[in-house]
């Protein structure tokens, strides 16, 4: 088959959540078709590593997107109905290619990874498409507006509003949405009621994360966040953990110290260091450097969507993890079996100090959840769905020869 993909970011390097998964995508679908993929990036440093997408790609189009103009290109739209990501994600030079390339190439497939780019999208082309929401991004600008105070409050409730509506007519023109976990499916059937949703979760490679070769990292006891730190919701998390947390853990096992290990943090992430025991490092080339420093990996989220990635690779590193309910609950049960879940400072404090104390049990509960990521979290399985679903996006039993003819 020929398949289109378009993504709103350059999926490489596969160095946070969205790339990983839309990397590992594009590469399971050139095992099988051809694909040419369609992308944007918002960082120039990125656009050097379209080559390397060339060894799974016919065709690599990347749109250059300027943050700063993007933001002032969607103001206006305050004053309208439509979400304001849609307009941020939109380049006239990109859309003219797309359209070239469905007169020229005759798609049999189109995936969109991500909302936002659905508006490259015509239903009237008739060819079939499938859409990978990932996560509901309608519920995290709710969700964003709950922590935030007005003026912002109201803008991201409006976009929470609008984007609902929007991700209501992308449901109706696919032939399947796709999301990473249940409750993410949850929301999609009840913005359209009769879509196609299936749940294709995250994988993490257990051979890239290994458990540490020493039985406990040397040093401080330490504690550790990995994550895009001009995420709000990873903001959020970090500046509870440092400023209502840590110091009780301090309290009772001293020389704890507090590693934001991850890319652009802003100043007020930077300004955590200086709370004593608070380290920022900002962007790292190798994030596994630095989880072979910490003792125990923490994602205390009070907002969180899909399966958390920094969760999966903590546990394959055999780190054990102490999070809240909201970050645990994209996860299967029998992995979310495997961590410890603490929804106040004060829990979330002794919990942690106590594994800091015991590190024979800290290292038997991180075995423990890494063999069970690697049973549940496997990306040749999931992405074995993706290619089911992306060859018979309707459902309907497959001929003898429905699959004779690849590219």
């Amino acid at each position: 088959m020929k398949v289109l993909y378009l993504c709103h970011r350059i999926p490489y390097p596969p160095d946070k959540g969205d790339k990983i998964r839309a990397f590992h995508q594009v590469q399971a679908i050139a095992r099988r078709h051809e694909i040419d993929l369609f992308t944007m990036a918002d960082d120039a440093s990125d656009l050097r590593h379209a080559p390397v997408l060339q060894q799974y790609c016919r065709q690599v189009t990347v749109a250059r997107l300027n943050p700063r103009l993007a933001r002032v290109r969607a103001l206006p739209y305050l004053l309208t109905r439509a979400p304001l990501t849609i307009p941020y994600f939109y380049c006239a030079e990109l859309r003219a290619e797309v359209r070239k390339a469905v007169a020229a190439r005759g798609y049999d497939r189109i995936f969109v990874y991500c909302s936002a780019m659905a508006q490259y999208v015509e239903p009237a082309w008739g060819i079939s498409l499938l859409t990978d929401f990932v996560d509901v991004d309608s519920d995290k600008w709710m969700q964003y507006a709950n922590f935030t105070r007005w003026p912002l409050a109201a803008v991201y409730r409006r976009e929470g509003r609008a984007l609902r509506e929007y991700e209501r007519r992308i449901c109706e023109n696919s032939a399947c949405v796709v999301v990473t976990t249940g409750r993410e499916a949850s929301l999609a059937r009840q913005i359209a009621e009769g879509t196609r949703v299936e749940v294709i979760p995250n994988g993490v490679d257990t051979e890239y994360f290994q458990p540490a070769a020493k039985p406990s990292p040397e040093g401080a006891p330490t504690v550790g966040f990995t994550g895009d730190m001009s995420y709000f919701p990873n903001v959020e998390a970090v500046t509870y953990f440092a400023q209502k947390v840590l110091p009780l853990i301090r309290r009772s096992v001293g020389e704890t110290r507090f590693l934001i290990v991850g890319r652009n943090p802003g100043r007020d992430v930077r300004r955590l260091a200086e709370i004593e025991g608070v380290e920022v490092t900002g962007f790292v080339p190798d994030v596994r450097d630095y989880l072979t420093r910490m003792h125990v990996a923490v994602a205390p989220f009070s907002i969180a969507a899909g399966i958390q990635n920094k969760i999966l690779e903590a546990m394959a590193s055999g780190i054990p993890i102490v999070c809240t309910s909201r970050a645990a609950q994209g996860l299967s049960g029998e992995v979310a079996g495997a961590v410890e879940l603490a929804d106040s400072a004060e829990k979330m404090a002794a919990t942690i100090a106590d594994l800091l104390r015991q590190p024979e049990l800290a290292r038997s509960k991180g075995m423990q959840g890494r063999a069970r990521v690697a049973a549940e979290y496997q990306w040749e399985r999931s992405l074995g769905q993706l290619l089911q679903l992306l060859e018979n996006p309707a459902g309907q039993q497959p001929s003898p020869a429905a699959y004779s003819s690849r590219a």
